[in-house]
C-alpha cells in the first residue's frame, strides 16, 4: 500500500447519532456550514411471529454495537428525459472520512428525495466509492484509489458473511463518484444517492477476517462503461490475476439495462462458478438479477497468481447505440493470513 497524507473533507457534512444503533448521517449539503448534531428515534423492532426468545437474544447479540453510517451524495434536480450523455462525464463527487476505525460489514444503496422518500432506482446510473489510500491491484497504473462499493439501478444490498469485514481507518480518504440521470417522463427535484454503510467499531471485541474489495471491470482503471452497436448481441471478457491467496466470499453484478448476464470463471475452468442472468421488463429495464449477489461463507478458493475471468453480455435491441453500459463485478475477497 502507498503512504498518503491525511486528507480533510472538503464537502459540508451533517452528522447525526442514532441512539441505539449509533447511526451516523453524513450529507452533502451545499458547502455552507456544518449543522448541529441531531438525535434520531431508533426504528422499533419486534421478533417475528413464532420466534423463540433464544433466537431474539441471538439476533440482539449479533446486532450489538452495529453502526449505520448514512451517506448522501447530492441533491440534484433531474428534469424529465435528462439524457445520460449530459451527466456521465460530470459525476457528483464527495470526499469524506470516518471518525473512528471500523469494520465495514455491509452496504445498502438507495435513491431518495429531500423528504427521505424513496425514488425510482432508474435515476441511478452508477455509483463508485473508493478508498484513495489503497492501490487498485488490478490497475497497472495504480491510480484512482481502490473501489469498495459499486452500485447501479439494481441497488444490490451487500452483507458480508458473519465474521468478515473490510477495514476502514480515520486516515483513509474516501471518495464517492455518482452519476444520476432521468430517463423517465416525470421530473424530480432534490435527488440524492443514499448509501447505508453497516459497520462495527474496530476494537478488541470485534475480531474480523479482513476482506479485500476488487472491482473487476472491463476498464479496471477508469471504470468507463462500454458502448454496444445497434441491434447487436455482444459478450465481452477480461481476465485478471489475483495478487493474493484466499477465498471469494461475495460477488455481485454491476450492469445496466439491456444486459443479458454477468459471470465469473476461475482459472482454466470451462463453466462459471457464478452467473447472474438478467430479467428485463417491457422497457428493457432490469427488473431482476437472478442469483445475485453470490454469497458463500466458505468461499471460492483462489491461490496466489490464479486468474478470474469476467464475462458480461448485452443484447442491444435498439436501432441506436447503447451507451453507458457498465460491465463489471464487485467482489469481496478474504485474504489468507500470512
Amino acid at each position: 500500500m502507498r503512504d498518503m497524507k491525511k486528507i480533510k473533507p472538503k464537502d459540508c457534512l451533517s452528522l447525526c447519532l442514532c441512539a441505539s444503533v449509533a447511526a451516523l448521517l453524513i450529507s452533502l449539503a451545499g458547502c455552507s456550514k456544518v449543522s448541529s448534531p441531531e438525535f434520531l428515534t431508533p426504528e422499533e423492532t419486534s421478533p417475528t411471529e413464532g420466534g423463540s426468545d433464544s433466537a431474539v437474544n441471538e439476533q440482539l447479540a449479533k446486532d450489538a454495537g452495529v453502526l449505520h453510517l448514512i451517506y448522501h451524495v447530492g441533491p440534484v434536480d433531474l428534469p424529465a428525459n435528462t439524457q445520460l450523455d449530459a451527466m456521465i462525464d460530470r459525476p457528483l463527487t464527495m470526499k469524506f472520512q470516518v471518525d473512528q476505525p471500523l469494520w465495514v460489514i455491509g452496504f445498502e444503496p438507495k435513491v431518495i428525495a429531500a423528504t427521505g422518500e424513496t425514488l425510482p432506482s432508474t435515476l441511478l446510473h452508477q455509483a463508485i466509492i473508493s478508498n484513495m489510500h489503497e492501490e487498485n491491484p488490478i490497475c497497472a497504473e495504480g491510480t484512482g484509489g481502490n473501489p469498495f462499493v459499486a452500485a447501479t439501478s439494481t441497488l444490490t444490498k451487500v452483507n458480508l458473511p458473519e465474521g468478515f469485514g473490510y477495514a476502514v481507518l480515520p486516515e483513509d480518504p474516501l471518495e464517492a463518484k455518482v452519476v444520476l440521470y432521468n430517463p423517465t417522463e416525470e421530473s424530480y427535484v432534490d435527488v440524492s444517492f443514499e448509501l447505508n454503510v453497516i459497520a462495527k467499531p474496530m476494537n478488541e471485541f470485534t475480531g474480523m477476517k479482513d476482506v479485500k474489495p476488487l472491482l473487476l471491470d472491463l476498464e479496471p482503471c477508469t471504470h468507463k462503461p462500454i458502448s454496444v452497436e445497434p441491434e447487436k448481441f455482444v459478450k465481452r471478457q477480461a481476465t485478471f490475476t489475483i495478487p493474493n491467496g484466499g477465498s471469494l466470499v461475495v460477488a455481485h453484478g454491476v450492469v445496466q439495462d439491456f444486459a443479458s448476464f454477468v459471470e465469473l470463471i476461475k482459472g482454466n475452468d470451462i463453466m462459471p462458478f457464478w452467473k447472474a442472468d438478467v430479467v428485463l421488463d417491457e422497457n428493457h429495464h432490469i427488473s431482476q438479477l437472478t442469483n445475485n449477489p453470490f454469497e458463500d461463507p466458505a468461499g471460492v478458493k483462489i491461490k496466489n497468481g490464479d486468474t478470474l475471468t469476467l464475462g458480461v453480455a448485452y443484447d442491444n435491441t435498439q436501432t441506436s447505440w447503447l451507451k453507458g453500459a457498465s460491465a463489471a463485478a464487485m467482489i469481496y475477497f478474504a485474504m489468507d493470513e500470512e
